[in-house]
């Protein structure tokens, strides 16, 4: 720190002779001094003062040189101040002291002019240092919080709020603003930080900075814009100077990938307060903005693809049970004109066989309720014989066909809040499952309470082929179908349509199984449901 940057010096001596003698040596080098006469007296302006360094008399009465530096090194909150003992002891002791408890050098007496402002110079070099490494430190400080912020979130206007404070205290402005582009509807807006207590508002005011204003000649030119006085700056566009008053200006383009994404500017109402060399640091947070808004931008178009992929399941499932309904209603019309036991066989056939489409519909439509978080789930008290006679009543007939002893031991005083009807069809789903897989022997479902009685567990056991290991981790992903598998039986969503269920639930659903010997898949449902309304399922 040179004597043209107008150094604060303190000097501290109860000899008015020793003060005068060292501000005239001082104040011919073009430092500022400011004198005490006593430490209390010290310690008051270093307060109201704030020197850049202080030259301080050792033997003082009151409070010694020694005292004053252990107040001042006590206070934390106060930045780096260098200070010198001037003291007649030569002692290494007294030296030492001194270095111990803080001090940064000394200056023996009687003073030589020369030796002195030497010794000034390299403190105020260390003390510009210090104020330079500090202030590093703390630029690097709010980049990292303003990165943190900007990650925090994907409500623009939250963070772009939050964003601009903390800019406008790094760099020392007035306002902060960004104009945000809606690439959909084409149009501007701005978010202004700190909030003004009252600026009337200025029709299509973004769309004029933008068309005429210095915002717009960033996004034209692609380049930042410093504008040091906007008095007779032409790319000044004063909206609102009456209220807002606008001095110095930058202008940062917000632009990926040749997208417009807005303009962020920062203003000080004094001119000539921004310059080039902050530049570096406002386009590094501009990028992190930039990321940001594409971010934010992303996830709303990945909202409108959710929103437009639930409307096409929906009219897609909508569609196919259309159809259904009428094949339904011409084998109810057949089956009242049926000549023999033929013609009821095939109309079985054909309900079963629209059955089992109404079932598929029902998991696509289910499933993907589920992916996106829409999945309803009303609850009610299980009614165990109900669950058994449901399961039979749908399965019993397929069972039979192919030799297959279905027994279902679910306890009647079991007690469950769930949704009975997704319940009964993951039970369904289950017990389906196994009968394909099944050639010979039984499928078996069983339900007990937990040993801490807090849920209850059921499982569907079989004596089918099994799966092979590495397959029974992934049974429960979508569209999977075992590789020892040779026909294509069923859409692969039935089992993940269990495991959304059951994880809605709170429960947890789980295989094992041994090659030549059978599975067991088994899920667990807690006895009370979240709610006993409906619950909007949030997703996986």
């Amino acid at each position: 720190m040179s004597a043209k940057a107008c150094a604060k010096i303190l000097i501290v001596d109860d000899h008015e002779d020793n003060l005068d003698l060292l501000r005239m040596m001082l104040s011919s080098h073009g430092y500022s001094i400011t004198t005490a006469s006593d430490g209390s007296e010290a310690l008051e302006l270093v307060r109201l003062v704030a020197p850049d360094l202080i030259l301080l008399d050792v033997m003082m009465p009151g409070m010694s040189g020694y005292d004053v530096v252990q107040a001042l090194r006590a206070d934390v909150s106060r930045g780096y101040i260098p200070i010198m003992l001037i003291t007649a002891k030569q002692d290494i002791s007294d030296k030492v002291q001194g270095l111990n408890i803080g001090a940064d050098d000394f200056l023996p007496k009687p003073v030589q002019s020369a030796e002195l402002i030497a010794k000034v110079r390299a403190l105020l070099r260390l003390k510009q240092v210090q104020d330079e490494l500090v202030q590093e430190r703390n630029k690097n400080e709010m980049l990292y919080l303003i990165g943190q912020q900007l990650n925090s979130t994907l409500d623009v206007d939250q963070i772009i709020s939050e964003t601009l404070n903390l800019m406008v205290n790094m760099i020392g402005a007035t306002h902060g603003s960004v104009i945000i582009k809606d690439v959909k509807a084409k149009t501007w807006r701005t978010i202004v930080a700190p909030v003004p207590t009252f600026v009337p508002p200025v029709p299509d005011a973004s769309v004029q900075v933008i068309a005429n204003g210095l915002a717009g000649l960033a996004l034209r030119t692609g380049k930042p814009q410093l504008v040091e006085d906007t008095l007779g700056d032409r790319r000044w566009l004063p909206l609102h100077e009456n209220l807002v008053r606008t001095r110095t200006a930058f202008a940062i383009p917000l632009i990926r990938d040749r997208i417009e994404l807005g303009v962020l500017t920062l203003s000080h109402s004094e001119p000539y307060r921004f310059s080039p060399e902050q530049l570096p640091i406002v386009l590094t947070v501009a990028t992190q903005v930039i990321t940001a808004l594409h971010n934010a931008n992303l996830y709303t178009q990945l909202k409108e693809a959710e929103a437009a992929r639930e409307y096409f399941v929906h009219m897609l499932t909508h569609d196919l049970r259309g159809p259904l309904a009428g094949v339904l209603g011409c084998l109810h019309v057949l089956s009242t004109s049926m000549k023999g036991e033929s013609d009821q066989q095939f109309i079985d056939m054909a309900r079963r066989a629209c059955g089992a489409q109404e079932e598929l519909i029902s998991d696509i439509l289910d499933v993907y309720r589920a992916e996106s978080g829409l999945l309803e789930l009303t609850h009610e008290e299980l009614k165990p014989l109900k669950l058994r006679d449901r399961v039979l009543d749908q399965l019993a007939g397929a069972a039979a066909e192919r030799n297959i002893a279905l027994t279902i031991d679910v306890p009647t005083e079991l007690k469950i809040v769930a949704d009975v009807e997704k319940l009964t069809r993951v039970v369904i789903n289950l017990v389906n499952n196994a009968i394909k897989f099944t050639r010979k022997g039984s499928v078996h479902v069983t339900a007990a309470y937990s040993a801490d009685h807090t849920q209850a567990q059921f499982s569907v056991r079989d004596t089918g082929a099994g799966i092979v290991p590495e397959d029974v981790a992934h049974i429960f992903d979508r569209f999977f179908r075992s590789r020892q598998t040779s026909s294509r039986h069923g859409s692969g969503l039935g089992l993940d349509f269990c495991r959304e269920v059951v994880q809605a639930h709170g429960g947890k659903i789980w295989a094992e199984s041994q090659l030549n010997i059978g599975t067991t898949i088994h899920f667990t449902i807690p006895l009370e449901g979240k709610h006993h309304e409906q619950m909007a399922v949030t997703g996986r």
